[in-house]
């Protein structure tokens, strides 16, 4: 049987779940006394074997624990199209950046989409749904009327042959942006976004540029960093013209 074989064998898949997460066992691997195993996690929850009632040993199956190490896990989204292998040090962190795994549409941040679906289908549900904030192209320009009295705006960006999100919100009286590519933190280094505002005599502008940001990062994490455009009260007000504030978005490979 070749190594391709032995990786896909869904009996010994089965058999490296947990009972109880239903997830790949990770060492330290404990079991009962009847022989049956558990992860580290779950056994910190439960008294006695879900699948038999016996006691815990504090003993560890060292040789399941060998096995686990050496084998190759297909991603969970394989049905999805995913058809890499990964040990299990590295497939957790694969799940996280899995371009086959299910997104929340961005604009869940602001209303009361409860689309899920496939990365490849996200496109054509924001054209389709959210129409009035979808752009394509590499700039694009934000008017926010009463800048300073919103609480959040999103975009939805299409360029390169793939989508970003721009997410806006005023945190602590300053205004917070910046820019997501839907994908991996290391496909998000490849492109920068540059902020330019530009006040009403059409002379003074002010412009910061930072990289995109990767998908899997929380967006109270990305503004509390610091590296993301932050205008405080002073700023705003004085490039608002006619209570709107014109904000240009341009996007670029590094």
């Amino acid at each position: 049987m070749d190594d391709l074989s032995r990786a896909l064998d869904e009996d010994l898949l089965s058999d490296l779940e947990c009972p109880v997460c239903m997830q790949y066992m990770v060492p330290p691997i404990k079991m009962c006394t009847n022989g049956h195993n558990i992860c580290s996690k779950c056994r910190e929850s439960v008294q006695s074997c879900p699948t038999c009632r016996a006691e815990f040993l504090e003993t560890r199956n060292v040789a399941l624990e060998k096995i686990v190490r050496r084998q190759k896990y297909p991603c969970p989204n394989k049905q999805s199209g995913c058809l890499d292998l990964f040990s299990i040090e590295h497939i957790a962190k694969h799940q996280d950046d899995c371009v086959y795994r299910e997104v929340k549409c961005p604009f869940h941040l602001i209303e009361t989409c409860s689309w899920n679906g496939l990365k490849k289908d996200l496109k054509d549900h924001a054209k389709a749904t959210h129409t009035e904030c979808f752009r394509e192209g590499s700039i694009f320009k934000i008017i926010h009327s009463k800048f300073t009295n919103l609480s959040v705006s999103v975009v939805i960006l299409s360029y390169f042959g793939e989508l970003f999100t721009y997410y806006r919100r005023i945190k602590d009286g300053r205004n917070y942006a910046a820019v997501q590519l839907i994908g991996t933190n290391s496909e998000a280094s490849k492109y920068k976004c540059e902020f330019t505002l530009r006040a009403a005599n059409g002379v003074e502008q002010t412009s910061n540029t930072f990289f995109v940001r990767g998908y899997s990062e929380d967006w109270d994490t990305i503004f509390n960093s610091g590296i993301c455009l932050c205008l405080d009260e002073k700023i705003v007000k004085y490039f608002l013209e006619e209570n709107q504030l014109n904000l240009t978005v341009t996007l670029s490979r590094v």
